[in-house]
């Protein structure tokens, strides 16, 4: 893979893609832009941007693409190159996030889940092909010169809602300071109220490596999780899957091939009779985004994106923190996200194994490498937090 390819489509290719892909006849594709590119588990998401000519004139569309297999009643074309099935479709008709239609539309939005609100803004937050998707809707103030009010809407795969609003109410309810759902799930589409408080990272970002956080504080929290967690599916970590992101890094970054490819060698060498302790019931995607503290004394204020909570290690929720604040600010010559992660690895060292801390710390970094590296800007983020995922291996076997 290629800067600026999507799999094994170069962008120029990606026109012809497309076109070949739709089977909207009212309009031409004129030109496309890949806006995104991810790969997990062997396959390739993309999501591009479509300048289209119809009958009205021209206008924008946007598309998504994968090598993934989709459900046969799914909505869309699929086309062939170099050996890859590539299905396209029109957004928002991804095949596995059925909800996506009614959270992108405003009306839908307002009529489900703020009926008695006036919607003054829609935005995606986040959107991970036949994955997941997040919306931001923003709500007038209901009374003159007050404030408006903020939800999140979670697009999940059919059948998955209704679990997410149940962990939510248990999670609540055992003393977990998480957001609290607006209403019961409608069309796999959860609502969920906006959440108190300054991001970990933004209050890092402001106050450097001497902040008023302390990591330790999650422990309790941590602790207050159910016994009832440990009867979800128990999912691979992000640590888990280092061979998996590895081989992302060497598709998007070939001149570094031989460095990454040792890298995954070190990082396997690592695992090998590797110690994480017992199987506890855990967040499953602990990063500085998902912690809101207050900004004047950093305490702990909420939980977000407890979609992953399950059975699992301990010490994948501290690395997880680590690894994403190791990124943090990297092209910035105070590098604070480096010495606040390793103030926090410190902090927390000493409950748990600090040799498998490092080296799940460094697997996590791994899969943060970007996966399509269009620009400069982006190939030398890559080389960065492949220096970052060398340096917290490093201190493993130090």
């Amino acid at each position: 893979m290629s800067a600026g390819s999507f799999g094994p489509f170069l962008e120029a290719e990606l026109t012809g893609l497309l076109a070949g892909g739709v089977s909207n006849t009212q309009y031409r594709i004129a030109s496309a832009t890949l806006h995104d590119v991810q790969f997990r588990a062997g396959h390739y998401y993309g999501i591009a941007e479509a300048v289209v000519h119809h009958e009205g004139g021209v206008g924008q569309t946007y598309f998504g693409m994968t090598t993934a297999p989709v459900p046969p009643t799914s909505h869309g074309q699929t086309t062939h190159h170099l050996g890859y099935q590539v299905f396209v479709w029109e957004h928002p008709q991804d095949p596995m996030l059925p909800g996506l239609g009614l959270a992108a539309t405003p009306a839908k939005v307002q009529r489900y889940f703020a009926p008695q609100r006036e919607l003054t803004s829609l935005q995606t937050v986040v959107y991970r092909p036949l994955n997941r998707a997040v919306f931001k809707a923003h709500l007038a103030p209901q009374q003159p010169a007050g404030l408006g009010d903020t939800i999140y809407l979670k697009v999940l795969r059919p059948d998955t809602a209704t679990a997410l609003y149940n962990i939510h109410l248990r999670l609540s309810a055992a003393g977990v300071p998480v957001v609290a759902p607006i209403t019961k799930p409608v069309d796999d589409v959860l609502a969920l109220a906006g959440g108190q408080g300054m991001p970990l990272g933004e209050l890092v970002r402001v106050e450097g490596v001497h902040n008023h956080f302390d990591p330790r504080r999650l422990i309790g929290i941590l602790d207050r999780f159910p016994r009832q967690v440990m009867d979800y599916p128990h999912r691979p970590s992000w640590a888990d899957r280092h061979q998996e992101f590895i081989y992302s890094a060497r598709q998007a970054m070939p001149a570094d091939d031989e460095r990454i490819a040792h890298l995954g060698y070190q990082l396997e060498r690592a695992h090998e009779g590797l110690e994480l302790g017992p199987l506890v019931p855990t967040h499953g995607d602990l990063y500085e985004a998902h912690i809101l503290v207050h900004q004047g004394t950093g305490r702990i204020q909420q939980l977000l994106d407890v979609d992953g909570a399950g059975p699992g290690f301990r010490v994948d929720d501290y690395a997880c923190l680590i690894g994403h604040l190791a990124v943090l600010g990297q092209n910035e010559q105070q590098n604070w996200g480096w010495q606040t992660a390793m103030r926090f690895f410190n902090q927390l060292a000493s409950y748990t194994n600090p040799y498998a801390l490092a080296v799940r710390s460094a697997a996590m970094v791994v899969s943060l490498i970007p996966s399509h590296q269009p620009d400069a800007q982006a190939q030398a983020r890559g080389r960065a937090y492949l220096h970052i995922a060398e340096g917290l291996l490093a201190m493993a076997w130090s």
